[in-house]
C-alpha cells in the first residue's frame, strides 16, 4: 500500500473513532443531564489528587529528561501517552 492510500484511510478511521466518541458522549451526558456528571469525576478528594499526579507528573518528568536529547521529546511523550491510554482501553 502506498502513502496515497494509507493516509486517506487513516483519516477516515480517525473520523469514525471521533464520531463514535461524540455519539457516546452525547448519550452519556443526556443520561446524566438531570443529576449532573460530577459524580463520574469523583467527589473523593484523594481520587482527584491521585488523578492529577498520574496525569501531570509523568509528562513533566518525560519532558525534562528528554529536553536535551535533541528531537526525541515528541516520541517519548507519544510512547508515554500510549502507556497511559492502552490500559484504560483494556
Amino acid at each position: 500500500m502506498g502513502a496515497r492510500l494509507v493516509w486517506p484511510m487513516s483519516n477516515f478511521i480517525v473520523f469514525a473513532c471521533m464520531a463514535g466518541t461524540a455519539i457516546i458522549s452525547l448519550v452519556s451526558v443526556n443520561k446524566y443531564i438531570t443529576e449532573g456528571i460530577q459524580h463520574a469525576i469523583g467527589e473523593n478528594r484523594a481520587i482527584k489528587i491521585a488523578s492529577l499526579i498520574t496525569y501531570s507528573i509523568p509528562f513533566s518528568i518525560t519532558a525534562d529528561l528528554t529536553a536535551d536529547t535533541g528531537g526525541g521529546q515528541g516520541l517519548a511523550i507519544g510512547v508515554l501517552n500510549l502507556a497511559i491510554v492502552i490500559p484504560q482501553v483494556l
